[in-house]
């Protein structure tokens, strides 16, 4: 038996929805300054608690569009 992560699971139930649209996917440049911005600040000093589950949440969330992005990109090679 195959054990599959919850991450998995979610990116694929994302890929099969619409594989274009997907992959096009991009967050927003006012999130994307944000992301970037904790990012910088993790590297160069700590981060508030906050800061950190924003950072842990975000991170997260890159990790299921990038993987939902990979499983459209195969569908749509099919």
């Amino acid at each position: 038996m195959v054990s599959t992560s919850v991450y998995d699971e979610v990116a694929d139930f994302i890929a099969n929805m619409n594989p274009s649209n997907v992959i096009k996917f991009k967050p927003s440049a006012d999130n994307q300054k944000r992301f970037d911005f904790l990012l910088e600040k993790h590297r160069e000093t700590d981060l508030s608690t906050e800061e950190k589950s924003e950072l842990e949440h975000l991170l997260i969330l890159n990790r299921i569009i990038g993987l939902a992005k990979a499983r459209a990109l195969n569908l749509l090679a099919k």
